[in-house]
C-alpha cells in the first residue's frame, strides 16, 4: 500500500523507512519462519544473528487521528467507491468522477447523533447488531426506548422515514469501530485529505478523479451524489462512456467508437436495475457448495453472495453440516453495516 501512494505521487519511497519496516519484520517473523528471516537479516546486512536481535518496541505514542486518517484515506474509501465503480461500469468504461465531501451533517442528523451519544453516556445504548436483537430482550427494548424517543422529537418528524435506518447505521458503526463513530464532526480535514490523495484515487479507480464540496455542484446531474455524502464518508459521481458489445474487423470496431455515447452513473446498475444475486435454499446442498471453497463465489473475501445467502438461511444451523456452520460463524461475525458494503 505503501509502495502505490508513493507510485501515484511520483516519489520514491523513503529509504530509511523501509529499511526499518523489513527489520522489524524479520525480527517479528523469526519466531515463526527463522530460516527465511536469518537470511533475509543477512540481505539487509546485519551483523550476528536475527534471533539474538531485541524485540521492536515503541518510540512514541500511537497518533490516533493519524491512523484513522489513514484507514479512511486508503481503506475504507477506496474500498467504497471501486465497489461504486464496479455497477457504475456495467453501463460503460468510466472517464472520470467527481468525489463530493461533506463538511457537516444534516441539523437533523446532528440531533440523531447527540441523542445516540446521550444514551450512550448512560449506558442505555444497545450495541447489538440488529439481527442479534431477537435473541437480547433488553438490548431489544432499549432500542425500542431510542426509537421512541426519537419519534416523538418535533423537531425530527418531517424525517421519520429516515430516523430509523440513519440511526440503525451508526449505531452498528459503533458496534464495529466505537463510539467515536457518534460523533458529529471528523478528527480530520477530510476535504484537504481527500484532495492530498487524488493521484491515489486516480490510480486506484483508474479515471481522473476532481474534489468538491458536496454544496457545490459540478453538474446538476450529481445532485444525488453530492446529497448522499456525509462527514467520513464520501459521494461520488461516475461519468461513463458506453462501448459496443461483440466482435468484428476494424470497420466494425471504429463504427463502434463513432456511435458510443457517454452515459453518467452516480455508482448505481445501469437504468436503476439492481444486481440480482442467487442463493441456495438446500442446506445440504451448500454444505457441498462450501466444502471446497471459503466463500460463496469462490473468492478470497466475502462478497454480495454472502451477505444475500447469509440472509435467507435460518440461524440454527445443524452439526451435519460444518461447512455452513464454518462459513456462517464467520458471515455472522460482519455488522449489517459492514455487509452492506459488499
Amino acid at each position: 500500500q505503501y509502495r502505490d501512494i508513493c507510485k501515484a505521487a511520483g516519489i520514491a519511497p523513503n529509504k530509511a523507512l523501509t529499511l526499518r519496516y523489513l527489520e522489524w519484520q524479520m525480527i517479528i517473523l523469526s519466531p515463526i519462519c527463522p530460516h527465511f528471516c536469518e537470511h533475509g537479516w543477512s540481505i539487509l546486512g546485519k551483523p550476528g544473528s536475527v534471533l539474538d536481535s531485541r524485540f521492536p518496541s515503541a518510540t512514541k505514542p500511537v497518533e490516533i487521528s493519524l491512523t484513522k486518517q489513514g484507514d479512511y484515506m486508503f481503506n475504507k474509501v477506496p474500498h467504497d467507491f471501486i465497489k461504486l465503480l464496479e455497477k457504475a461500469s456495467k453501463g460503460g468504461t468510466a472517464k472520470s468522477a467527481v468525489v463530493y465531501v461533506a463538511k457537516e451533517y444534516p441539523d437533523w442528523k446532528k440531533t440523531v447523533l447527540a441523542k445516540l451519544r446521550k444514551f450512550d453516556g448512560e449506558k442505555k445504548l444497545p450495541l447489538v447488531a440488529q439481527e442479534d436483537m431477537k435473541d437480547n430482550p433488553e438490548a431489544a427494548q432499549q432500542w425500542k426506548n431510542i426509537m421512541t424517543d426519537l419519534m416523538q422529537d418535533a423537531s425530527l418528524k418531517p424525517f421519520g422515514k429516515h430516523l430509523g435506518p440513519f440511526a440503525a447505521f451508526k449505531r452498528d458503526e459503533a458496534v464495529a469501530s466505537g463510539a467515536s463513530a457518534l460523533d458529529a464532526s471528523l478528527p480530520f480535514d477530510e476535504y484537504a485529505l481527500v484532495t492530498e490523495n487524488v493521484a491515489y484515487l486516480k490510480q486506484k479507480l483508474q479515471a481522473d478523479v476532481e474534489v468538491r464540496t458536496a454544496d457545490s455542484l459540478a453538474s446538476p446531474d450529481h445532485k444525488d451524489a453530492a446529497a448522499n455524502a456525509q462527514p467520513g464518508k464520501p459521494g461520488i459521481f461516475f461519468v461513463t462512456e458506453q462501448g459496443a458489445k461483440g466482435g468484428g474487423g476494424g470497420k466494425a470496431k471504429a463504427a463502434a467508437k463513432a456511435d458510443s455515447k457517454p452515459a453518467k452513473t452516480n455508482g448505481t446498475a445501469p437504468n436503476g436495475s439492481a444486481e440480482k444475486v442467487s442463493t441456495i435454499t438446500d442446506v445440504k446442498k451448500l454444505n457441498e457448495h462450501l466444502s471446497s471453497r471459503s466463500y460463496c463465489d469462490g473468492g478470497y473475501q466475502p462478497s454480495k453472495a454472502d451477505a444475500a445467502q447469509f440472509a435467507v438461511l435460518p440461524t440454527n444451523i445443524s452439526s451435519e453440516f460444518p461447512h455452513v456452520a464454518r462459513w456462517y460463524k464467520h458471515i455472522h461475525s460482519f455488522t449489517a453495516a459492514q455487509r452492506g458494503t459488499w
